[in-house]
């Protein structure tokens, strides 16, 4: 409904929302020279004077002025219209609930235990147990995977005089390794508790925000040995979110207001966002950008859901957003056959610390079976695969109750192992991870031996290699984004060691995109000490990025999920050569031409560059018209083709030249399948003394608009009273409209995002009699959908439908 110049907006129906508490945006959008600022306070004023004479009852939240010319408070729905009548006014929309990313680790455990990612797990240790590590244990292994490792013994950066704000879960600014203490001189110097109101930024309950620290810039040398990527920085904990992992959109803005104002360099922002990048708060973040500031944004945790998941960007179109690759070396402890010690296996804990007890005979949990009786499991350890487990057996609360001595997890869908994280106030029982080798062994083991007994009396800590190391992380968001744009960069994500607030431990091995996301911030730190500037250090790191290979399909892993690739931080401040653009989103490949790359030459010597192209794997994300998990994903080794005008090239110092080239479609994709390839452009010096360029692109095989936006034929759906009416049934169905039992019910589910979606009414003639309401609309807009997202497995979009 328009009412003078402002519109009221309505959240889309897949997110949460804060009850009765919304954002109004004015009509002034505030410039970096702050010249609209006496306008932008009188329109302030103007609404407060307007609320003032309406009568109505708001409560204020939060003000902004700078960065974006909005307000935030809470009222009763109902007085909206009145609100957004007020002169100036452009438009009022819900505040939104964000969440800490999620680690989808496996659908069937969510489901079973009330799996929730941000609580730590207290079952096999206590507070006073002391770190354990052998001597030769490096706990440092991501420094050396993105270059770090040279530029704190090579060029001496060690993040000096950077400022990184950590908006998120708070920071335990007692622990050793983080300083100590809050306030002028300590490491966290900056910070505010927004839960709270308080001054006290402290992490007392979740532990995100202190592993997160921990990553970026921690300094543990005297103790464990365990560095930060940066651990020179000065921090600032900005506790915005609670001990469910949950924080509210206004809340995290004014947050972002006071980092830009304490002067921070570096924003690490790991929330989940599930819009389109056109909120308030992804205004705010690129306007945060614009001044020079970098925010770095984790690109989701459910790459079990396949293509057109990235969340990082729906934070912000210019905040960097970051995937996972798998770590090279894990902390783990071993545990031995007691009739055999040349028989050992290890395993994982979240809490890095050994299982408290000291033997379990081992038994194995049956494959898609539930046990009738779980007396078995009595003082054992169980040995579970995930992907076999039943989706109808509380396993693991029957095993808890049944007092079994721990769990083994195991799953198929990595090589590697995979942590899992419970609610700690149902799930107690001592798990740990392993391995798919070490589960074989183990069950060949038992079927040599039924009562095979593990000892697990090596309280000791080990360094150890990883099958899965510098692979695509399972659960790394895929991209594109939902402006068919590419995802940026990589980093370590997967199983990282960092700090832990004290009274959980101090320390605890976690992944996600989040850590993943912290390498980042920590890499930026030190390319931003180096360069006394954060100009073109985006472009910089995902130009020395290095793509990473997909070994199950023999070939470079799709752009779609590793953007461009693994950063290497050392590559990216040595270096003299800078090309544009720094990624291509070729989109529909139909509607371009030739492309071209300026390549800019900033050492003292000429450089001949060599251009070269290197595909990677094609991906259909579809079956028909409906969008699929990455476990039913296509690939295809029919890749693009790259002509160059000219292959080689000489730039001069200090000069700049632009080439042309063309990039093909695949010609063996069959464009109904819905293919999207990818590769990457490389651009190299002859001589080898200098570093090479990598350009990452992506295009679709066909014409964007053939992408089916609904999942049909399954969908829409009218139901009627949880009954599906079939859509090709010729028995008429009434509607009363009296309760919720006699209203249609209708269901979609979104394949592809779309910025606009018209659901239209007709009658038995098939004669349009008008727009069905919408599920995300702007209430002037009444039957439009603005702005869906793919919905996810087995989701879909149901409401009920009044009238036309």
């Amino acid at each position: 409904m328009i009412k003078g110049v402002g519109i009221i907006k309505r959240a889309p129906k897949h997110v949460e929302i804060v009850e009765n508490v919304y954002i109004l945006k004015f009509t002034i959008t505030p410039s970096l020279d702050d010249k609209e600022k006496h306008e932008i306070i009188k329109q302030h004023e103007n609404f407060h004077s307007e609320i003032k004479k309406k009568g109505l009852n708001i409560s204020v939240r939060y003000e902004f002025y700078e960065l974006i010319n909005a307000i935030s408070f809470e009222v009763k729905e109902n007085d909206l219209e009145k609100i957004v009548e007020i002169t100036g006014v452009q438009s009022i929309e819900p505040v939104q609930r964000h969440q800490i990313l999620p680690t989808s680790s496996n659908t069937k455990m969510e489901i079973e235990s009330k799996y929730t990612r941000m609580s730590f797990d207290k079952r096999d240790w206590t507070p006073d147990t002391p770190l354990n590590l052998s001597k030769e244990a490096n706990l440092n292994s991501i420094h050396k995977m993105i270059g770090a490792d040279l530029v704190h013994n090579k060029l001496g950066y060690y993040g000096k005089g950077i400022k990184v704000g950590i908006i998120d879960t708070g920071i335990d600014y007692l622990h050793p390794a983080l300083g100590g203490c809050f306030g002028p001189g300590c490491r966290v110097e900056y910070g505010y508790n927004y839960l709270e109101d308080t001054w006290d930024p402290r992490d007392v309950c979740v532990g995100h925000g202190t592993h997160v620290a921990g990553i970026i810039g921690a300094n543990d040398s005297m103790h464990s040995g365990f560095l930060g990527i940066a651990p020179q920085i000065t921090f600032g904990a900005y506790r915005v979110m609670d001990c469910e992992g949950q924080g509210e959109g206004d809340v995290v803005m004014t947050a972002l207001q006071r980092a830009k104002d304490d002067g921070m360099n570096i924003i690490n922002l790991s929330l989940g966002g599930t819009n389109w990048a056109i909120t308030p708060l992804s205004k705010m973040i690129d306007a945060l950008t614009r001044t020079g500031i970098i925010v770095v944004t984790a690109n989701g945790n459910v790459g079990i859901e396949g293509i057109f998941e990235s969340e990082g960007e729906l934070l912000g179109s210019k905040a960097i957003s970051v995937g996972s690759i798998e770590n090279t070396h894990y902390l783990a402890f071993k545990a031995y056959d007691v009739s055999d010690k040349n028989f050992s296996i290890d395993y994982i804990t979240v809490s890095a610390r050994a299982f408290a007890f000291s033997s379990a005979k081992v038994e194995i949990f049956p494959d898609y079976e539930c046990p009738k009786n779980f007396k078995k499991y009595k003082s054992k350890i169980v040995l579970v695969m995930l992907d076999t487990s039943p989706l109808d057996c509380a396993w693991f609360g029957n095993l808890q109750k049944i007092k079994a001595s721990g769990i083994l997890l195991v799953t198929e869908v990595t090589l590697g192992p995979i942590l899992a994280y419970f609610d700690k106030a149902q799930i107690t029982i001592p798990t740990a991870t392993i391995i798919p080798n070490i589960a074989r062994l183990i069950k060949e083991r038992k079927k040599e031996n039924n009562n095979l007994e593990l000892e697990f009396s090596e309280k000791t800590g080990q360094i150890i290699s990883s099958p899965i190391g510098y692979s695509m992380s399972y659960f790394s968001s895929w991209g594109l984004s939902n402006e068919f744009e590419i995802k940026e960069l990589l980093a370590p994500g997967g199983i990282i060691f960092s700090t832990y607030p004290i009274h959980l431990g101090s320390y605890a091995q976690l992944l996600g995109t989040s850590m993943a996301t912290a390498c980042v911030s920590g890499a930026l730190a030190l390319y931003v000490e180096a360069n006394y500037s954060s100009l073109n250090a985006r472009d910089m790191l995902t130009l020395y990025s290095t793509p990473i290979y997909d070994t199950k399909n023999d070939e470079k892993a799709s752009v779609l999920q590793q953007g461009a690739g693994l950063i290497n931080v050392y590559n990216s401040i040595i270096s003299t050569t800078f090309v544009t653009p720094f990624k291509i989103s070729l989109k529909g490949t139909q509607l371009f031409d030739y492309q071209y790359l300026d390549i800019q030459n900033y050492g003292k010597e000429e450089i001949t560059y060599r251009l070269k192209h290197f595909p990677a794997i094609s991906v259909n994300g579809y079956n028909g018209t409906r969008s699929v998990p990455t476990k039913y994903m296509k690939f295809n080794h029919s890749t693009a083709i790259v002509r160059f005008e000219n292959d080689k090239v000489t730039v001069q110092p200090g000069s700049n030249v632009r080439v042309f080239f063309k990039i093909s479609s695949p010609k063996d994709l069959v464009k109904e399948q819905r293919w999207f390839y990818s590769g990457f452009i490389q651009v190299e010096p002859i001589d080898q003394s200098n570093l090479p360029v990598t350009i990452p692109y992506a295009g679709f095989a066909g014409d964007l608009r053939s992408l089916p936006i609904l999942g049909q034929p399954e969908f829409p759906q009218i139901q009627k009273s949880n009954t599906t009416i079939s859509s090709n049934s010729t028995t008429p169905t009434t509607f009363t409209m009296e309760n919720s039992e006699n209203k249609p019910i209708i269901s979609i589910v979104i394949s592809t995002p779309t910025k606009l979606l018209l659901i239209h009414a007709l009658n038995s003639d098939k004669q349009i009699i008008g727009l069905l309401p919408g599920i995300n609309y702007d209430v002037n807009l009444l039957g439009t959908n603005h702005y869906l997202i793919k919905t996810k497995t087995n989701q879909r979009l149901s409401y009920e439908w009044d009238v036309l």
